[in-house]
């Protein structure tokens, strides 16, 4: 999966804050292509140190007020030129960039916000963009270390896991014959289909999605998250309110 990021450095303006995007992006393995900030001199003078090692071009604004404006027209520049991959992440705080966020939706680009939550209008941000993410504000004024990734869970075995024999439960009530049941069978399908699930890490929803309609696992018209959904305690989809990653909990049995 690709992405672009684009920082409103008047807005997010400490080293601490570049630092935990780029390990939020290497933990869910995200390549950041394009890698831009605007602000005024002061500002990026500021961050210029991590700018430089996250490789993040620096644009200075026109004087005050004018940051926004260089941000919002160098993304749809880089849209009409077919520049933009399909996930455009803006960092700031406040709702200035929801019209951009609008358009960008609309051209079937995924926009995600990274913002400070004591900074944020967090309901108007949940109105535009597909997923917020929030940062921990720490280190304010001096450079934090990167956000450290959730321990790894052991390497599982590449084919699905062997369970052992469970006692069979009585009969459950008679449901309606609308209602789809999970089988374990139909559990073994998915980790099979998709491979990187094993591994205990998030996984985008959308490649999920892909790699069962192609193993046959899934309808061409079917929904992936509730094929999921039947699996609630051996799946997990984040963000809940609009799932963009699926992570599989090993548990010891089901």
């Amino acid at each position: 999966m690709n992405v672009a990021f684009l920082l409103d450095a008047d807005n997010l303006s400490s080293a601490s804050d570049v630092d935990q995007v780029f390990a939020y992006f290497r933990r869910l393995g995200i390549m950041v292509s394009v890698r831009r900030a605007y602000g005024g001199t002061e500002k990026l003078t500021g961050i210029k140190d991590v700018l430089r090692q996250h490789a993040v071009r620096s644009f200075v604004n026109q004087g005050k007020g004018t940051t926004d404006a260089a941000l919002i027209i160098d993304a749809m520049d880089l849209l009409h030129h077919d520049a933009l991959p399909g996930m455009v992440a803006i960092g700031s705080s406040d709702a200035d960039f929801a019209p951009l966020a609008v358009r960008l939706r609309e051209d079937g680009i995924r926009v995600l916000c990274f913002a400070l939550r004591d900074k944020a209008d967090s309901e108007a941000l949940a109105l535009v963009y597909d997923e917020v993410v929030y940062l921990d504000g720490t280190a304010r004024n001096e450079r934090a270390e990167p956000v450290p990734s959730p321990p790894r869970k052991a390497a599982a075995p590449k084919k699905a896991p062997v369970r052992a024999p469970a006692v069979k439960p009585a009969p459950a009530p008679k449901a309606s014959a609308s209602k789809v049941f999970a089988t374990d069978d139909e559990f073994e399908d998915i980790l099979a289909a998709v491979p990187a699930l094993l591994s205990g890490e998030p996984v985008p929803l959308n490649d999920v999605t892909k790699q069962l309609r192609d193993a046959k696992v899934l309808g061409r018209s079917a929904k992936s998250t509730t094929l999921l959904g039947r699996y609630g305690g051996d799946f997990r989809l984040t963000p809940e309110r609009n799932p963009a990653y699926v992570q599989w909990i090993e548990r010891a049995s089901r």
